[in-house]
Formats: C-alpha cells, structure tokens, sequence
C-alpha cells in the first residue's frame, strides 16, 4: 500500500504482534514476495490518463440532452476530447438510450465520466443495494464506450444522510463501493474506478459527517478499497457558501483535493466531478484555470453545472434560465488555451473481403476492394486522421483510395489498384491503417505470384474430322468488364492455346468467349487456374454466314443462296 506513515495513524487502530507472531507474519511475507516474483501481476488493460496528452477541461451535465451542446464549450480554443460528467440513475437502464449518448459523445470527442446513482424517495436518495451490482456492472459493459478507459464514479457524497438512504453509514459505504469495485473489474480491466466524492466542507451534524471522519471509518472497516481505486474523485467547491476565493488553500476550498490525497496517502489521478462557485464570477475561472487547475495530478475539472433550469441549482447554471443564452463565465471558459486530447482507443476489425488474394500473375493490373467490419472503439476515416498503407516488396505499385469514415459496428469498402512485379516468387505483404505514431494492422499474409497462366481449349467445328480455323478471337471477362481480347489465333486439330493469361486472380471465375469466323460464338464461365486450364465447349455451328456473331435471317437467306460447295466443308469439310 502506497499511504504514509502519517496517514496510516489517522486511519488505522495499531496492531500489536507477539515476537513469535512476527516470525510467522515476516515468513508469509517472504513466501508471498517469492510467489509474486514467479507471478507477477497482469498488466491492466486501462492506462493512466496523465501519460497521454489531456484536455481536462470538461463539465457536468444534469440532463443527457445538454451533452450535444457541451463539445462546443469543452472543445474549444485549441481543446479536444473534453470531458462531461454524467449521472445513470439505477431506473435508467436503456441499452438503446445509452448506447446513442456513447456513439453521440465519440463523433463528439467527449469523454464520458459516468456518476452512478439510485433514484429519489422523497427527498433523499435511496441506498444502492449490493444485489445490483453485477446486474450494473453487465450493463455497463454491454456499452461500447467512446475509449479504452471507463470511468465510473460510485455514487455520490454519502457523508451527507439525503445522499444515502437519509443516514449516514460509512461502513456500508465501503461494502457497496468494494462490492460494485469488484464486480466491475471482473467484468473488464478497462473499468477505472472512482469514489463518490466527498463533501469536505460538511460538519459533524446529524445528516452530515465530517469527510475526515467518514473516510478512516470507510478505510477501516474495508481497507481493500484504497487497493480498488483508480484515481480519486474531488468535490472541491470553494467555501464557505460556494464563493471562497480560488487562491484559498486546505480542506474546503478548490484545493480540497490536497487534502484528501494526504490523508488517504495515495497519488491517484484526480477527477474534480464538481466544483464552481454560485453565481459564478468568470475572473474567478480564469485564475483556477491558471493556477490549481495546471496540477499535473489532475486529469478532469469539471464545474457543476451546464445547465440547470430551476431550483434548487439554478444559480450553479451557467445556461440562462428560460432562454439558449449563457452567462459570461460561459465564454471565459469557453477562451481558456486547451490541449488536443489524444486518448487511447481500442482498434480491432473484421475483414470480410481481403484486399490482396493468395495468387495473383506477375506483370498484372488489378483493381481490389477491401470490406472490413469496424468492431473497436474509434470512428475511422481519412477525415479522422487515418491512412492505409500497404508494406511489401519495392516491385509492387499500389494506389489506396481514402478511407470512408465508418462507426464502430459499420462496414466500409476500400478500392485500390495493383501492379504486380514481374518476378515470381513469394511475398510478404501487410495491409494496415495508420493514425499519428500508431499503426493497426488489418491484415498480414504472403502472396505468391505466378507466371500468366494459359489456356487450352477443346474445340470442334462442325462435324468436320479436322477441326482447324484461323483468324481465332478469345475474349474474356470479369463480370461483365472485358479484360483480355487475344486476336489473330488459330485452332489447331482441335486445340485453341492461349498464353499470357495477365490481369486475373488465379481460383476466380471468369467468363471465355471464343468467336471463330462464320461459327456462332461460344462461350463458358470456368474457374482459371494458376497453370493451364483446359475448357471445352459445345460443338460450333457453321450458321453465322454473315459473320455479325448472331444467328439471323440474313444467315437464313444466305444458307439457302450460297453455292453448297461454300457452305458444306464448314460442316463435313476435312
């Protein structure tokens, strides 16, 4: 455990040990610490968020349906992926609601920080029952949030008896947030976990307790929690009334959050879910902003409230009552130089149609098409800062068109084209989506290119026994596109040999005409191969006499015009 001396004696009762006790107390230290040499633990998939750049400015919502206007207030002046703190009530479970707000907040760049809560019972909130924490923790996980980290905060000040079923108990504080902790993390490493933040200003009364006090209760009853937390949710308004001064020092002002990391003795990341002052004086921004607020150790500030139309918080809001107007701390905030968060993002995709096949001809010009399923975090395209790339031998010629931007659980196609090298041989080939330092690999495989493939086909002409002709054409097509027209052939006892097969994809099915003169054309669709790929077609009839490659009336006149000495050799001739 990572807390002082200090603040081990302000939370723990001292633990007398008899001399043989601590033998055997510093033996299971030993073995444990071997066992955790051979073990180590596993690396958590979340990551600490001061380790990438941050844009901590945020705000906290009280309806979801401000969310849509808060990017333009967090965003602002340099500023991307701002944070918003929101409030999921335990009667509010909506997968269709929920996963709109998440898909909203990512084309957004806000970054959800997720506040659970029960529901109110008069005038208090009820208690969260321990039963619903796995229920809570499936749902939450059934959400595709915008990035990797998801922060969840457990509740909220229940150092206040209205908080908390209208009493105060830390001791079932600590249960519900170690049950609901736990129940979290078995579910996804990717959940950071928070405490409700405290109301550091409240006294010992009978709806209140003194943070302090609630705290090393809290801790002593289950000290598991300070190894469940992630980082440390601060309420630091600024006393007294909500309107101290923001250079103020100590427990109650906006550096409240000082305090509670010495007394728990952690540096944990802090996430100030609220804060602000009543009425707020915009200078009074200006000079948090530039000065508390610089703390490396916070990651979110974010002021208590967007907006709030009516009592009892209507003087917190910093939209106007009644009308889409707000207050000039607004815009004060709105002007304060941010940074350009880059969160991490989880990628992961599913290639429905490879890019670049198994087989492909030397000397070849393809035109492909890549399908792939988005199934991460991130909403992908050209426009988001991604480019595609493909890694392979210096002899390949590549054109990629640009990425349409596509949603996670969307389908994109991506077009490029292809020219082959001219050595045969095998090849190693890598297809991957870049953004900033970050490369994501779609697809890795190795290509064998092969000499264009021939083709040999079966022909009979007429019922003639020799079937030979000149002046031989050979078409061929990939769907209804031509891509080969080979002239000048001749059929040979039979036999039609066609080389230099350039521009398929061997294992493809293509469609062959073959168009001999004065005999209908015939054609098959047939799968080539990387070699030799014999055909054979039905017989050829001698019935185009006039050479259009169509059966006609013309023909017909003709047939029966013609001298039979024209006519029949085409049939019986030799």
């Amino acid at each position: 455990m990572l807390y002082s001396p200090e603040a081990k004696s302000r939370l723990w009762r001292t633990i007398e040990l008899h001399p043989r006790e601590w033998h055997n107390y510093n033996m299971i230290i030993l073995i444990l610490s071997f066992f955790l040499l051979l073990f180590p633990a596993s690396v958590q998939a979340k990551y600490d968020p001061r380790t990438v750049p941050n844009n901590k400015f945020g705000i906290h919502v009280a309806d979801v349906n401000d969310i849509a206007d808060t990017a333009a207030l967090v965003n602002s002046s340099g500023g991307d992926w701002g944070y918003v703190t929101i409030v999921m009530q335990n009667n509010d479970r909506d997968f269709g609601k929920w996963h709109n707000i998440f898909n909203q907040m990512r084309r957004l760049h806000l970054i959800p920080i997720i506040r659970l809560a029960t529901h109110p019972q008069g005038n208090y909130w009820t208690k969260p029952q321990i039963v619903d924490a796995n229920i809570t923790a499936q749902f939450l996980d059934s959400l595709n949030w915008p990035i990797e980290n998801r922060y969840v905060v457990l509740f909220n000040e229940p150092n206040h008896a209205k908080e908390w079923g209208n009493e105060i108990n830390p001791e079932g504080y600590a249960e519900v947030f170690v049950t609901y902790a736990q129940a979290l993390k078995s579910v996804s490493d990717d959940f950071f976990i928070l405490p409700a933040g405290f109301d550091s200003s409240a006294a010992n009364t009978s709806d209140t307790l003194d943070a302090e006090e609630f705290i090393k209760r809290m801790v002593v009853a289950k000290p598991e929690i300070l190894d469940l937390l992630d980082g440390w949710t601060s309420h630091s308004y600024p006393n007294p009334g909500f309107s101290g001064s923001p250079l103020a020092r100590g427990k109650g002002t906006i550096r409240s959050y000082l305090w509670e990391l010495d007394f728990i003795g952690k540096n944990l990341p802090v996430f100030v879910t609220e804060t602000g002052w009543v009425n707020t004086v915009a200078n009074n921004l200006r000079t948090a902003a530039s000065s508390v607020w610089q703390d490396p150790a916070i990651v979110a500030v974010t002021p208590f409230v967007f907006s709030y139309q009516g009592e009892p918080f209507d003087n917190f809001s910093w939209k106007k009552l009644g009308v889409n107007e707000f207050y000039p701390h607004y815009f004060e905030y709105q002007g304060l130089s941010k940074v350009k968060g880059t969160p991490k993002q989880r990628h992961s995709f599913i290639v429905g149609t490879s890019l670049i096949p198994d087989i492909l001809v030397s000397s070849s010009h393809y035109n492909l098409e890549l399908t792939i399923q988005n199934t991460g975090q991130a909403i992908v395209g050209t426009k988001e800062g991604y480019s595609v790339t493909l890694t392979a031998p210096v002899d390949f010629e590549i054109i990629l068109d640009s990425i349409p931007s596509f949603e996670p659980g969307e389908t994109a196609a991506i077009k490029a084209k292809l020219t082959t090298p001219k050595t045969i041989g095998e090849n190693k080939v890598k297809l991957s989506f870049i953004r900033g330092n970050e490369t994501y690999t779609i697809e890795e495989k190795t290509v064998t290119i092969v000499p264009p493939p021939s083709l040999s086909v079966e022909a009979k002409l007429g019922w003639r026994r020799v079937s030979n002709a000149s002046d031989v054409t050979v078409l061929v097509y990939e769907s209804d596109t031509i891509i080969h027209k080979f002239t000048g052939l001749s059929i040979d006892n039979g036999i039609l040999s066609v080389d230099g097969l350039t521009d398929i994809i061997p294992g493809n099915s293509y469609r062959v005409v073959v168009l001999v003169p004065y005999y209908l054309p015939r054609q098959t669709v047939a799968i080539l191969k990387g070699d030799i790929t014999t055909l054979s077609f039905r017989r050829f009839l001698p019935l185009d006499i006039n050479g259009d490659g169509a059966l006609t009336i013309s023909d017909i006149v003709l047939l029966i015009t013609s001298r039979p000495a024209d006519i029949l050799p085409r049939f019986f001739g030799p």
